[in-house]
């Protein structure tokens, strides 16, 4: 059963110069649709500026989407009122990429944690309240005896699991996570991607993992989508696009990605090379200029999703006959 149903979702900027006068639109998420089942995990992965953090920061309506439309659970997110979106909201959080801003460094984590609390269960007693953010520390591997310290007294690593306390005190049912392991060391990310893992079992929320780190996303992601300059460009199983990747830049992705491998350490990987301009995109496809394969068709128009094997998307004109 599906959570989440995005649909046709826009997020566009206008761009002018510093007198003020209109220079471009900027289609940072143009048209993304795809759904996300209960208690599955997708990745979403591409280079920076490619749109993953505004599309998840763009669902939680962290900001306000050009157009389309977000339904959790069946409902349309959007069109709900402040009153009716407030209780929504407690469905659905974020964890954020900079453990060390995400935090007020004025508050204690008691008074952080605790809040969410608050504002969603004001039935809770006081006991009730202080058991909950001991529950949340422990489930974290932080002792409860922290809640009164303040942010700058805990490392990188135990912020970062403040701020998944933080986001799972209320029980969320869907959660954006953005770039939450990148500020990390590499030894304290594989930490927090077990915790997550751990913690997922536990809570049985749905995520969106959102990272440039490939590896990351392949460990834990159920469902992995690939995006370029606002759009999807393919979609599927973590499973399946490690057998196989369809679309030419998902190859060029992982093709340039270092490997752990010692035998293809010294392999020669094929350069990314430099995305387009956003005010310079072609009316078609946005990698026609970076793809060894283009076709007149490509510069012309744009491919939609469509499904090339069982349960694999991909937007590319050379599967159009598929």
């Amino acid at each position: 059963m599906s959570l989440i149903k995005v649909k046709e979702l826009k997020k566009h900027y206008t761009i002018n110069n510093h007198k003020g006068d209109f220079l471009f639109t900027l289609k940072a998420i143009d048209d993304v649709s795809f759904e996300l089942k209960e208690d599955s995990v997708v990745g979403v992965v591409g280079e920076s500026g490619c749109g993953k953090s505004t599309l998840g920061k763009t669902i939680l309506l962290l900001e306000q989407a050009t157009g389309g439309s977000v339904e959790m659970g069946g409902v349309d997110i959007f069109s709900l009122n402040k009153k009716a979106l407030r209780k929504a909201r407690k469905d659905m959080q974020m964890i954020f990429q900079d453990p060390y801003s995400s935090l007020n460094k004025r508050k204690r984590i008691y008074d952080a944690l605790s809040l969410p609390l608050r504002i969603h269960h004001p039935e809770l007693s006081e006991k009730e309240e202080q058991q909950m953010v001991d529950n949340i520390l422990k489930e974290v591997g932080l002792d409860p005896v922290f809640k009164y310290r303040y942010p700058h007294q805990f490392s990188g690593g135990q912020r970062q699991r403040l701020s998944i306390a933080r986001a799972l005190i209320i029980n969320p049912k869907f959660i954006v996570a953005d770039e939450c392991v990148s500020a990390l060391d590499v030894s304290i990310q594989a930490q927090i991607l077990n915790l997550i893992k751990d913690l997922k079992k536990i809570h049985g929320f749905s995520c969106m993992f959102i990272s440039h780190d490939l590896r990351v996303i392949e460990f834990i992601s159920d469902i992995i989508m690939v995006m370029y300059m606002g759009k999807i460009v393919e979609i599927a199983t973590t499973e399946k696009l490690e057998k196989k990747k369809f679309h030419p830049y998902t190859q060029l992705l992982f093709n340039s990605h270092p490997s752990l491998d010692l035998k293809d350490r010294n392999k020669e990987r094929p350069p990314l090379g430099e995305p387009p301009n956003y005010k310079d995109l072609p009316n078609g496809c946005a990698f026609y200029g970076r793809c060894p394969h283009a076709m007149s068709i490509c510069k012309e128009i744009k491919p939609e999703l469509q499904e090339v094997e069982n349960g694999h998307h991909v937007a590319c004109w050379l599967y159009e006959n598929q």
